[in-house]
Protein backbone atom coordinates (compact mmCIF):
# COMPACT_ATOMS: atom_id res chain seq x y z
CA UNK A 1 0.00 0.00 0.00
CA UNK A 2 1.51 3.44 -0.88
CA UNK A 3 1.32 7.07 0.76
CA UNK A 4 -2.79 7.22 -0.02
CA UNK A 5 -5.02 5.29 2.57
CA UNK A 6 -8.21 6.29 0.94
CA UNK A 7 -9.37 4.30 -1.93
CA UNK A 8 -9.83 7.61 -4.23
CA UNK A 9 -6.05 7.85 -3.09
CA UNK A 10 -5.23 4.32 -4.20
CA UNK A 11 -7.02 5.01 -7.80
CA UNK A 12 -4.78 8.01 -8.25
CA UNK A 13 -1.91 5.99 -7.57
CA UNK A 14 -2.51 3.49 -10.04
CA UNK A 15 -3.79 6.04 -12.15
CA UNK A 16 -0.31 7.98 -12.38
CA UNK A 17 1.68 4.63 -12.62
CA UNK A 18 0.06 3.47 -15.64
CA UNK A 19 0.61 6.82 -17.45
CA UNK A 20 4.17 6.59 -15.94
CA UNK A 21 4.91 3.30 -17.55
CA UNK A 22 3.52 4.57 -20.92
CA UNK A 23 5.00 8.10 -21.22
CA UNK A 24 7.91 7.63 -19.69
CA UNK A 25 9.43 3.75 -20.27
CA UNK A 26 12.82 2.53 -18.76
CA UNK A 27 13.98 2.73 -21.75
CA UNK A 28 13.85 6.97 -21.95
CA UNK A 29 15.29 7.27 -18.54
CA UNK A 30 18.61 4.70 -19.73
CA UNK A 31 19.13 6.94 -22.53
CA UNK A 32 19.18 10.10 -20.24
CA UNK A 33 21.91 8.22 -18.06
CA UNK A 34 24.03 7.12 -21.23
CA UNK A 35 23.78 10.99 -22.54
CA UNK A 36 27.47 12.24 -22.56
CA UNK A 37 26.16 15.64 -21.37
CA UNK A 38 23.55 17.15 -19.60
CA UNK A 39 20.60 18.63 -21.36
CA UNK A 40 20.47 21.76 -23.06
CA UNK A 41 19.54 24.42 -20.42
CA UNK A 42 15.99 25.08 -20.73
CA UNK A 43 14.73 21.88 -22.37
CA UNK A 44 11.34 20.44 -21.49
CA UNK A 45 10.92 16.70 -20.92
CA UNK A 46 8.74 15.14 -24.28
CA UNK A 47 6.14 14.15 -21.60
CA UNK A 48 6.18 17.61 -20.45
CA UNK A 49 3.38 18.62 -21.85
CA UNK A 50 1.41 15.42 -21.31
CA UNK A 51 2.10 15.59 -17.51
CA UNK A 52 0.01 19.03 -17.33
CA UNK A 53 -2.51 17.60 -19.78
CA UNK A 54 -3.25 14.84 -16.80
CA UNK A 55 -3.42 17.61 -14.50
CA UNK A 56 -0.83 16.51 -12.24
CA UNK A 57 1.08 19.43 -12.30
CA UNK A 58 -1.36 21.57 -10.39
CA UNK A 59 -3.06 18.16 -8.87
CA UNK A 60 -2.42 20.06 -5.34
CA UNK A 61 -3.87 24.09 -6.50
CA UNK A 62 -7.44 25.22 -6.25
CA UNK A 63 -9.56 24.75 -9.36
CA UNK A 64 -9.22 29.03 -9.48
CA UNK A 65 -5.34 28.52 -10.53
CA UNK A 66 -5.91 26.08 -13.33
CA UNK A 67 -5.45 23.04 -10.88
CA UNK A 68 -7.56 19.84 -9.49
CA UNK A 69 -9.06 20.93 -6.56
CA UNK A 70 -6.72 18.63 -4.48
CA UNK A 71 -3.85 19.50 -1.74
CA UNK A 72 -0.53 18.47 -0.81
CA UNK A 73 -1.51 14.89 0.10
CA UNK A 74 -2.73 14.29 -2.94
CA UNK A 75 0.63 15.68 -4.57
CA UNK A 76 2.43 13.53 -2.00
CA UNK A 77 0.49 10.57 -3.97
CA UNK A 78 2.01 11.95 -7.43
CA UNK A 79 5.22 11.72 -6.57
CA UNK A 80 5.72 9.06 -4.71
CA UNK A 81 4.82 7.35 -8.12
CA UNK A 82 6.98 9.77 -9.44
CA UNK A 83 9.94 8.24 -7.25
CA UNK A 84 8.86 5.10 -7.98
CA UNK A 85 9.18 5.68 -11.59
CA UNK A 86 12.74 7.71 -10.80
CA UNK A 87 10.78 10.02 -13.41
CA UNK A 88 13.53 12.48 -14.92
CA UNK A 89 13.45 16.01 -14.97
CA UNK A 90 11.64 19.10 -12.80
CA UNK A 91 8.24 17.87 -11.56
CA UNK A 92 8.92 17.64 -8.37
CA UNK A 93 10.63 21.26 -8.48
CA UNK A 94 7.97 22.83 -10.53
CA UNK A 95 5.45 21.04 -8.30
CA UNK A 96 7.06 23.09 -5.13
CA UNK A 97 7.49 26.10 -6.55
CA UNK A 98 3.75 26.06 -7.14
CA UNK A 99 3.12 24.99 -4.03
CA UNK A 100 5.25 27.66 -2.40
CA UNK A 101 3.74 30.63 -4.46
CA UNK A 102 0.21 29.02 -3.73
CA UNK A 103 1.23 29.39 0.03
CA UNK A 104 2.30 32.62 1.01
CA UNK A 105 -0.13 34.87 2.17
CA UNK A 106 -1.07 37.27 1.31
CA UNK A 107 -1.06 36.78 -2.24
CA UNK A 108 -0.99 39.09 -4.97
CA UNK A 109 -2.17 39.24 -8.66
CA UNK A 110 1.28 38.52 -10.00
CA UNK A 111 1.73 35.71 -7.72
CA UNK A 112 -1.63 34.30 -8.80
CA UNK A 113 -0.51 34.51 -12.28
CA UNK A 114 2.71 32.41 -11.35
CA UNK A 115 0.83 30.15 -10.44
CA UNK A 116 -1.58 29.43 -12.75
CA UNK A 117 1.53 29.17 -15.85
CA UNK A 118 2.99 26.21 -13.28
CA UNK A 119 0.05 24.47 -13.37
CA UNK A 120 -0.90 24.84 -16.97
CA UNK A 121 3.07 24.04 -17.65
CA UNK A 122 3.51 26.82 -19.44
CA UNK A 123 6.16 27.78 -16.61
CA UNK A 124 8.39 25.33 -15.25
CA UNK A 125 9.37 26.42 -11.67
CA UNK A 126 12.49 25.57 -9.37
CA UNK A 127 13.02 26.56 -5.58
CA UNK A 128 16.86 27.16 -4.04
CA UNK A 129 16.72 24.94 -1.15
CA UNK A 130 20.54 26.30 0.76
CA UNK A 131 21.49 29.46 1.82
CA UNK A 132 24.86 31.26 -0.05
CA UNK A 133 25.91 34.07 -0.32
CA UNK A 134 23.01 36.16 -2.56
CA UNK A 135 21.99 39.41 -1.11
CA UNK A 136 19.36 41.88 -1.57
CA UNK A 137 19.47 45.88 -1.35
CA UNK A 138 16.22 47.53 -2.33
CA UNK A 139 15.78 50.15 -5.27
CA UNK A 140 12.98 52.86 -6.07
CA UNK A 141 11.81 50.21 -8.17
CA UNK A 142 12.66 46.86 -6.50
CA UNK A 143 15.78 44.91 -5.00
CA UNK A 144 18.98 44.58 -6.81
CA UNK A 145 20.61 40.95 -6.16
CA UNK A 146 24.24 40.08 -5.93
CA UNK A 147 25.83 36.80 -5.39
CA UNK A 148 25.56 32.80 -5.43
CA UNK A 149 23.47 30.16 -4.53
CA UNK A 150 24.55 26.58 -4.31
CA UNK A 151 22.85 23.78 -6.86
CA UNK A 152 19.89 24.01 -7.31
CA UNK A 153 17.74 20.87 -8.32
CA UNK A 154 16.53 21.42 -11.75
CA UNK A 155 17.39 24.93 -11.96
CA UNK A 156 19.02 23.92 -15.63
CA UNK A 157 14.79 23.21 -16.76
CA UNK A 158 13.65 26.16 -15.20
CA UNK A 159 12.38 29.68 -16.55
CA UNK A 160 11.42 30.42 -13.31
CA UNK A 161 13.29 30.49 -9.87
CA UNK A 162 12.74 31.07 -6.50
CA UNK A 163 15.39 32.35 -4.56
CA UNK A 164 16.49 33.36 -1.00
CA UNK A 165 18.84 36.64 -0.15
CA UNK A 166 20.13 38.56 2.91
CA UNK A 167 18.74 41.69 2.90
CA UNK A 168 18.94 44.46 5.98
CA UNK A 169 15.32 42.90 7.14
CA UNK A 170 16.18 39.40 7.08
CA UNK A 171 15.87 36.63 4.85
CA UNK A 172 13.90 37.60 1.34
CA UNK A 173 12.28 35.54 -1.21
CA UNK A 174 11.99 37.01 -5.38
CA UNK A 175 10.42 35.00 -7.97
CA UNK A 176 12.88 35.71 -11.21
CA UNK A 177 12.82 34.83 -14.40
CA UNK A 178 15.98 32.94 -15.81
CA UNK A 179 16.03 35.30 -18.54
CA UNK A 180 16.81 38.25 -16.31
CA UNK A 181 19.63 40.34 -17.25
CA UNK A 182 22.66 39.73 -15.05
CA UNK A 183 21.28 36.05 -14.21
CA UNK A 184 23.60 33.10 -15.18
CA UNK A 185 22.22 29.45 -14.32
CA UNK A 186 25.08 26.72 -15.46
CA UNK A 187 24.35 23.25 -15.58
CA UNK A 188 26.78 20.87 -14.02
CA UNK A 189 27.35 17.25 -13.62
CA UNK A 190 25.07 15.90 -10.84
CA UNK A 191 25.04 12.34 -9.16
CA UNK A 192 21.61 12.01 -10.33
CA UNK A 193 22.06 12.71 -14.10
CA UNK A 194 18.46 12.08 -14.57
CA UNK A 195 18.12 15.16 -12.76
CA UNK A 196 20.99 17.37 -12.38
CA UNK A 197 21.04 20.40 -10.18
CA UNK A 198 22.43 24.07 -11.34
CA UNK A 199 24.19 26.70 -9.77
CA UNK A 200 22.97 30.32 -9.72
CA UNK A 201 24.84 33.27 -10.14
CA UNK A 202 23.19 37.03 -9.73
CA UNK A 203 25.05 39.68 -10.81
CA UNK A 204 22.94 43.19 -10.39
CA UNK A 205 20.01 41.36 -11.18
CA UNK A 206 16.85 44.06 -10.87
CA UNK A 207 13.52 42.09 -9.48
CA UNK A 208 10.50 44.27 -9.96
CA UNK A 209 8.66 45.05 -6.38
CA UNK A 210 5.97 42.70 -7.71
CA UNK A 211 7.85 39.61 -7.49
CA UNK A 212 9.04 40.06 -3.46
CA UNK A 213 7.46 36.96 -2.64
CA UNK A 214 5.70 37.40 0.94
CA UNK A 215 6.79 33.69 2.37
CA UNK A 216 9.53 32.57 5.02
CA UNK A 217 12.11 30.39 4.58
CA UNK A 218 10.73 27.63 7.20
CA UNK A 219 7.69 27.28 5.01
CA UNK A 220 9.47 26.69 2.57
CA UNK A 221 11.59 24.49 3.80
CA UNK A 222 8.73 22.49 5.21
CA UNK A 223 7.14 22.34 1.53
CA UNK A 224 10.46 21.00 0.48
CA UNK A 225 10.45 18.52 3.09
CA UNK A 226 7.55 16.95 2.53
CA UNK A 227 7.21 16.65 -1.42
CA UNK A 228 11.20 15.07 -1.28
CA UNK A 229 9.90 12.56 2.02
CA UNK A 230 7.20 11.16 -0.32
CA UNK A 231 9.44 11.13 -3.54
CA UNK A 232 11.71 9.41 -1.22
CA UNK A 233 8.86 6.73 -0.18
CA UNK A 234 8.80 5.84 -4.07
CA UNK A 235 12.57 5.54 -4.24
CA UNK A 236 12.66 3.19 -0.97
CA UNK A 237 9.55 1.22 -2.03
CA UNK A 238 11.29 0.32 -6.04
CA UNK A 239 14.25 -0.74 -3.59
CA UNK A 240 12.40 -2.99 -1.69
CA UNK A 241 10.11 -4.50 -4.71
CA UNK A 242 13.91 -4.65 -6.65
CA UNK A 243 15.33 -6.59 -3.75
CA UNK A 244 12.35 -8.61 -3.05
CA UNK A 245 11.85 -10.09 -6.83
CA UNK A 246 15.20 -10.85 -7.28
CA UNK A 247 15.73 -13.09 -3.84
CA UNK A 248 12.85 -14.86 -4.96
CA UNK A 249 14.26 -16.49 -8.20
CA UNK A 250 17.85 -15.95 -7.92
CA UNK A 251 19.22 -19.33 -6.54
CA UNK A 252 22.37 -20.24 -4.83
CA UNK A 253 23.62 -23.96 -2.72
CA UNK A 254 19.86 -25.08 -4.97
CA UNK A 255 17.01 -22.69 -3.30
CA UNK A 256 15.82 -19.12 -4.04
CA UNK A 257 18.07 -16.69 -1.71
CA UNK A 258 14.88 -15.34 0.03
CA UNK A 259 14.88 -18.54 1.76
CA UNK A 260 18.18 -17.32 3.96
CA UNK A 261 17.98 -15.69 6.85
CA UNK A 262 20.18 -13.01 6.39
CA UNK A 263 18.27 -12.00 2.80
CA UNK A 264 14.70 -12.22 5.07
CA UNK A 265 16.12 -9.78 7.80
CA UNK A 266 17.13 -7.15 5.12
CA UNK A 267 14.29 -7.37 3.32
CA UNK A 268 11.72 -6.90 6.63
CA UNK A 269 14.21 -4.33 7.55
CA UNK A 270 13.68 -2.54 4.14
CA UNK A 271 9.51 -2.96 4.11
CA UNK A 272 9.44 -1.52 8.03
CA UNK A 273 11.94 1.29 6.81
CA UNK A 274 9.06 1.75 3.91
CA UNK A 275 5.71 1.79 5.88
CA UNK A 276 7.29 3.96 8.67
CA UNK A 277 8.62 6.52 6.26
CA UNK A 278 5.06 6.48 4.26
CA UNK A 279 3.08 7.02 7.71
CA UNK A 280 5.20 10.02 8.38
CA UNK A 281 5.11 11.47 4.75
CA UNK A 282 1.29 11.16 4.43
CA UNK A 283 0.37 12.51 8.04
CA UNK A 284 3.42 15.96 7.29
CA UNK A 285 0.82 16.06 3.76
CA UNK A 286 -1.93 16.34 6.08
CA UNK A 287 -0.34 18.92 8.74
CA UNK A 288 0.65 21.39 6.05
CA UNK A 289 -1.95 23.80 6.55
CA UNK A 290 -2.05 23.51 10.24
CA UNK A 291 0.03 25.56 12.64
CA UNK A 292 3.15 26.48 11.86
CA UNK A 293 4.67 24.66 14.88
CA UNK A 294 2.77 21.55 13.67
CA UNK A 295 3.36 21.64 10.15
CA UNK A 296 7.46 22.11 10.92
CA UNK A 297 7.21 19.27 13.00
CA UNK A 298 5.60 16.57 10.90
CA UNK A 299 7.61 17.68 8.28
CA UNK A 300 10.93 17.00 10.02
CA UNK A 301 9.77 13.64 10.95
CA UNK A 302 8.27 12.54 7.63
CA UNK A 303 12.05 14.08 6.25
CA UNK A 304 13.96 12.30 8.93
CA UNK A 305 12.65 9.35 7.86
CA UNK A 306 12.13 8.94 4.61
CA UNK A 307 15.33 9.81 3.20
CA UNK A 308 16.81 7.89 5.32
CA UNK A 309 14.84 4.90 4.40
CA UNK A 310 15.37 5.96 0.53
CA UNK A 311 19.24 5.47 0.89
CA UNK A 312 19.74 2.85 3.56
CA UNK A 313 16.68 0.48 1.12
CA UNK A 314 18.77 1.45 -2.00
CA UNK A 315 22.45 0.05 -0.53
CA UNK A 316 20.40 -2.35 0.51
CA UNK A 317 18.84 -3.92 -2.89
CA UNK A 318 22.21 -2.98 -4.49
CA UNK A 319 23.86 -5.99 -1.75
CA UNK A 320 20.77 -8.31 -2.20
CA UNK A 321 21.27 -8.16 -6.32
CA UNK A 322 24.85 -9.17 -5.61
CA UNK A 323 27.55 -8.11 -8.41
CA UNK A 324 24.56 -7.16 -11.08
CA UNK A 325 23.60 -4.65 -8.46
CA UNK A 326 26.88 -2.56 -8.83
CA UNK A 327 26.40 -2.44 -12.95
CA UNK A 328 25.67 0.23 -15.03
CA UNK A 329 23.16 -1.90 -17.01
CA UNK A 330 20.99 -2.43 -14.26
CA UNK A 331 19.19 0.36 -12.75
CA UNK A 332 19.74 -0.48 -8.50
CA UNK A 333 22.41 2.40 -8.87
CA UNK A 334 20.15 5.36 -10.29
CA UNK A 335 17.64 4.97 -7.22
CA UNK A 336 20.60 4.72 -5.09
CA UNK A 337 21.26 8.04 -6.88
CA UNK A 338 18.36 9.78 -6.73
CA UNK A 339 18.65 9.04 -2.60
CA UNK A 340 21.80 10.50 -2.19
CA UNK A 341 20.75 13.91 -3.91
CA UNK A 342 17.94 13.78 -1.65
CA UNK A 343 19.89 13.96 1.35
CA UNK A 344 22.28 16.27 -0.53
CA UNK A 345 20.20 19.14 -0.69
CA UNK A 346 17.66 18.42 2.70
CA UNK A 347 20.60 17.00 4.71
CA UNK A 348 20.37 13.46 6.42
CA UNK A 349 17.74 11.96 9.26
CA UNK A 350 19.93 13.15 11.86
CA UNK A 351 20.01 17.13 10.53
CA UNK A 352 15.90 16.62 10.54
CA UNK A 353 15.71 14.55 13.49
CA UNK A 354 17.29 17.26 15.70
CA UNK A 355 15.30 20.16 14.33
CA UNK A 356 12.12 17.69 15.60
CA UNK A 357 13.32 17.31 19.30
CA UNK A 358 13.82 21.08 18.94
CA UNK A 359 10.60 21.59 17.98
CA UNK A 360 8.89 19.97 20.44
CA UNK A 361 10.95 20.86 23.12
CA UNK A 362 9.55 24.49 22.45
CA UNK A 363 6.20 23.15 22.89
CA UNK A 364 5.08 22.03 19.36
CA UNK A 365 2.33 18.76 19.73
CA UNK A 366 0.86 16.72 17.10
CA UNK A 367 -2.79 15.85 17.99
CA UNK A 368 -4.59 13.08 16.22
CA UNK A 369 -7.89 11.53 16.74
CA UNK A 370 -8.90 7.32 15.52
CA UNK A 371 -11.81 7.11 14.52
CA UNK A 372 -13.05 2.83 15.02
CA UNK A 373 -16.30 1.28 13.08
CA UNK A 374 -19.32 0.20 15.82
CA UNK A 375 -18.05 -3.50 15.38
CA UNK A 376 -14.19 -2.18 17.41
Amino acid sequence: MGIGITEEHRELARAVRGWLSRAVPPGEIRKILDADAPAATGARPEYWDGLAEQGLLGIHLPEEYGGEGGGLPELAVVLEEAGRAALPGPCLASTLASAVLHASNPRTPGTDELVRDLASGRRIGAVALGPGSLTAVEQEDGHLLDGELPPVLSADAADLLLLPAASVTGTRWFAVDTSARGLTVRPHRSADPTRPTAEVRAEGVLVPAGRLLPTDSALVRDLAAVLLAAEACGTAARSLDTAAEHAKVREQFGRPIGQFQGVKHLCADMLVRVEQARALAWDAARAATETPETRSMTAALAASAALDAAFTCAKDAIQILGGIGFTWEHDAHLFLRRALVARQLLGSGDVHRQRAVRLAADGARRSLTLELPPEA
